[in-house]
């Protein structure tokens, strides 16, 4: 059987959802999950097409495995809150449309956690770090303001407590990716390579095999750590679709 690369199908994949064919693209998501179960970006397309094709109940279980991964995705959080209100599930629809509204509009939040986000945008590291600690304070279960508080320690290079941090959520979130990658870097940062440096990057790119996150975070990675070549997987058959219509009366 031919490879294909792990990036044309997700192009593929991204575009079948922006179209509407959500059979053939939820197809396409069982096909690339059979060799990349933990795909992020994979996970991330199928939980917001799950919202619009209506199958709501999959929706959520799908976001809430893609925000367990990136908690600081303002977008599938809004999803989560519109599938959640949809449900009656009222405590997790209000918990997802603060991060939303937090992550999504941080300009607008009166919250140390939107003031946080904003000043990450904008670059003030010291600011950030500031108030992410004051809302991680008053909110202890609120990942993004852990994995900002995070960030912020490994952009003004307080790498020790970068990586303190990072352990702290991986022992929560043992597939957050951010926190891989942060922990990661730090120990490199601090010289101290290992069997865990190779765990963490294992997870990660088991979760991102073509570095695409860490390269919108950071903008790559240490030269020594670079993918040699992009991912591959078995072609697709594009013929095959999913009847998700039946699946979703057959579970209701």
């Amino acid at each position: 059987m031919s490879e294909v690369l792990l990036l044309d199908l997700v192009r593929q994949l991204e575009e079948r959802f922006a179209e509407g064919r959500y059979a053939s693209g939820f197809a396409l998501g069982r096909h690339i999950l059979q060799y990349y179960p933990r795909h992020l970006l994979t996970y991330r397309l199928m939980g917001l097409a799950a919202l619009d094709a209506g199958l709501v109940d999959d929706s959520v279980d799908l976001l809430q495995r893609a925000l367990s991964v990136d908690p600081e995705d303002g977008q599938m959080w809004a999803a989560l809150h519109d599938a959640a209100t949809r449900l009656d599930l009222h405590p997790d629809a209000e918990v997802a449309g603060a991060y939303a509204h937090d992550l999504l509009q941080p300009e607008l939040g009166v919250s140390p956690i939107a003031r946080g986000h904003a000043a990450a945008r904008a670059g003030d590291w010291d600011w950030a770090y500031d108030e992410y600690h004051k809302g991680f304070q008053i909110y202890p279960m609120r990942m993004d303001a852990g994995v900002g508080m995070m960030t912020a320690l490994f952009e003004l290079e307080q790498w020790e407590s970068s990586l303190s941090v990072a352990l702290q959520i991986l022992t929560e979130m043992p597939f957050c990716l951010k926190s891989l990658w942060i922990a990661a870097l730090s120990v490199i940062e601090l010289g101290q390579r290992g069997d865990l440096l190779e765990k963490w990057l294992r997870k990660a790119r088991s979760i991102d095999p073509d570095d695409i996150y860490i390269t919108r975070w950071h903008g790559g990675v240490f030269d020594e750590l670079s993918l040699p070549v992009s991912a591959t997987l078995p072609a697709w058959d594009a013929s095959e679709s999913w009847d998700y219509t039946h699946s979703a009366s057959s579970s209701s």
